[in-house]
C-alpha cells in the first residue's frame, strides 16, 4: 500500500517544470541577454575573436542548450531521469552549438586550429551551461518547496478558520437559549400588566431571532445587518433594565453595506451590559459608533458603567474575538480597550475595508 506522503512525492516528481510556465518571450529573452553578457565577458578578457564572433558563438551555444533543456523538461517529468537529461542537454547542446557557430563564422577568426577552437568553445559552453542549468534546477526545487510550504500554511489556516467558526456556532447555541428564556420570562410578566408593551417586546424578539438565525447560517454579514441585530438586542434589554439603559447607534448609510464577519460586535455589547451597566446603580448608556478611517473600518462600543477594573474580567468573549480576528483577517485587524474619563470602557475594533 502506498502511503499518502509517498503518493505526494510521486505526484510532485511528475509535475511539469515551473520554467515551462514562463512566457516564451521571457524565457528566450533571458537566454539571449545572458548569452550577450557571456560574449561581453569573453571579449573583455580578450578571449576568442571579435565581439561579434563571440556573440555569435554565445548565442548559438546558449540557445541550443536552452532548446534542448526545454525539450528535456517537456518530455521527462521523473526527477532522477530529468537530472540526467539536463546533463545530456548541456553536453550535446554545447557541441551542437559550437559546430553551428563554426559553420556560421568559420575558424579563421581564431589564432588556433579549428579543432582546438571547437573544444575550447565546447568547454566554455559546458562551464556556463552547466552552471546556469544547475542554478535553475535548484531554484526550481526551492520554489516548489516554498509552494508546498505555502499550501500547508493555507491548509492550516483554513483548518483554524473552520475551528473558530465551529466554536462560534457552539457559542451561539449556548448564549441564545439563555437570552431567549430570560426574555420570555419578561414577556410573560408584561402580558398581564402591560399587553401593549408585551406586544412590542414580542415584535423585537421576533426581529432578533430572525436576524440571529440568518447570522448563524452564513459566514459573512454586513454592518447594517449586524447593527440591526444589536438594535433589537438592546431594545429587548431596555425592557429588562427599564430606565437604567439608553443606547444610540451612529453609522453612515454608505458603511451599512460593508462586509463583516457575524458575531464580532455582539460580544462587545454584551460585555458593556453585563460588566458595565448591570453592576452600576442608576442609569447608564451604551453607544455604538462606526466610521471609516483610511483603508479601515473602525467600530467603537462604549459605555459609562463600572468598567472591567471594577466589575471583574470579561470572560472569554474578548479572547474569542481576538482569535477570530487573527484567523479571519490574518493580522490586519485589531481590538483595543480603553477606560473612559467619566467611567466605563470603550472597545475599539478595526478591520480592513473591502
Amino acid at each position: 500500500m502506498t502511503s499518502r506522503s509517498g503518493h505526494s512525492d510521486a505526484q510532485r516528481a511528475h509535475q511539469p517544470s515551473l520554467w515551462l510556465k514562463l512566457p516564451a518571450v521571457a524565457l528566450w529573452g533571458m537566454a539571449i541577454v545572458f548569452n550577450t553578457v557571456i560574449a561581453l565577458f569573453l571579449t573583455a578578457i580578450d578571449y576568442g575573436g571579435s565581439l561579434m564572433v563571440n556573440w555569435v558563438f554565445s548565442q548559438c551555444i546558449g540557445l541550443t542548450i536552452t532548446a534542448l533543456v526545454a525539450l528535456n523538461l517537456c518530455v521527462i517529468h521523473v526527477r532522477p531521469w530529468r537530472a540526467v537529461g539536463l546533463g545530456l542537454a548541456v553536453v550535446v547542446g554545447s557541441m551542437l552549438g559550437t559546430g553551428l557557430a563554426l559553420v556560421v563564422t568559420g575558424v579563421s577568426e581564431f589564432d588556433t586550429s579549428g579543432a582546438r577552437a571547437f573544444w575550447q568553445a565546447v568547454f566554455i559552453g559546458l562551464v556556463f551551461g552547466a552552471g546556469v542549468t544547475m542554478l535553475a534546477f535548484y531554484r526550481e526545487r526551492t520554489l516548489r518547496s516554498e509552494q508546498a510550504l505555502d499550501a500547508e500554511r493555507l491548509k492550516l489556516l483554513q483548518g483554524e478558520k473552520a475551528q473558530v467558526e465551529t466554536e462560534l456556532r457552539l457559542l451561539q447555541a449556548q448564549v441564545e437559549p439563555h437570552f431567549l428564556f430570560n426574555t420570555l420570562a419578561i414577556l410573560r410578566g408584561l402580558i398581564g400588566r402591560d399587553p401593549l408593551a408585551g406586544k412590542q417586546l414580542l415584535d423585537h424578539l421576533i426581529d432578533y431571532l430572525r436576524a440571529s438565525l440568518s447570522h448563524s447560517r452564513c459566514d459573512q454579514a454586513t454592518l447594517g445587518e449586524e447593527l440591526a441585530l444589536l438594535d433589537s438586542y438592546l431594545t429587548i434589554m431596555q425592557f429588562r433594565m427599564g430606565e437604567r439603559l439608553t443606547f444610540n447607534i451612529n453609522i453612515t448609510d454608505e458603511l451599512r453595506s460593508q462586509p463583516l464577519a457575524p458575531m464580532l460586535l455582539q460580544p462587545l455589547v454584551e460585555n458593556a451590559i453585563r460588566h458595565g451597566l448591570e453592576p452600576k446603580t442608576g442609569p447608564g448608556r451604551v453607544w455604538i459608533t462606526v466610521s471609516s478611517i483610511g483603508d479601515a473600518i473602525q467600530m467603537q462600543v462604549g459605555d459609562d458603567g463600572m468598567g472591567f477594573s471594577n466589575s471583574g474580567s470579561a470572560g472569554t468573549g474578548l479572547a474569542n474575538i481576538r482569535a477570530r480576528l487573527t484567523t479571519l483577517y490574518e493580522g490586519r485587524a485589531a481590538l483595543t480597550l480603553e477606560d473612559n474619563d467619566h467611567g466605563g470602557v470603550t472597545a475599539t475594533l478595526r478591520v480592513p475595508r473591502t
